[in-house]
């Protein structure tokens, strides 16, 4: 990062302006009415034994329609390919769908090693593509079955940085 970039971060932070309302071109935080607002839950109990079939409850919790484009689980603990939707009708508010992921489950050998998976969601709303990213939460269930919980879930659009 540049000096002048540096010095204008820091000049952004002492000023106290963050998020959407700031008045600046970009913020870190944005307000909950501009972003899809997408609810994900865990569905049962991995199954399979290997790969591990994993189900996720993907809810539309806003008020426009969600079109799901593509999901996927890159981690190298936790992997699954990417799943196309094309064709699917969107998600009305007030709906969900239920996404089943094929995972490659790879548990770290020393507990100590940051296991950091992610759900990630490629959509559309309002117009514009957008990236809904769910940290999980993992565990070690019976067989050696992983077990997740959603634990964070943010919204960031196509394209956010470019420019800066």
């Amino acid at each position: 990062m540049s000096r002048g970039r540096r010095a204008h971060y820091a000049e952004h932070r002492r000023s106290g302006q963050r998020g959407a309302n700031s008045g600046q071109r970009h913020g870190w935080l944005m307000n909950q009415a501009e972003t899809p607002q997408l609810t994900i839950a865990s569905v049962g109990a991995a199954s399979g034994g290997g790969p591990w079939r994993l189900s996720f409850s993907v809810g539309n919790a806003g008020v426009a329609p969600v079109q799901l484009l593509e999901a996927w689980m890159p981690h190298v603990v936790l992997r699954a390919p990417a799943q196309h939707f094309a064709g699917m009708p969107a998600l009305a508010p007030g709906t969900s769908v239920e996404l089943a992921f094929s995972v490659d489950y790879h548990p770290r050998k020393d507990a100590s090693e940051p296991a950091n998976p992610f759900v990630i969601l490629r959509v559309r709303w309002r117009g514009a593509d957008w990236r809904v990213l769910t940290q999980l939460a993992l565990s070690h269930g019976d067989g050696g079955a992983p077990v997740v919980q959603p634990a964070l879930t943010t919204a960031h659009r196509v394209g956010f940085s470019v420019g800066l």
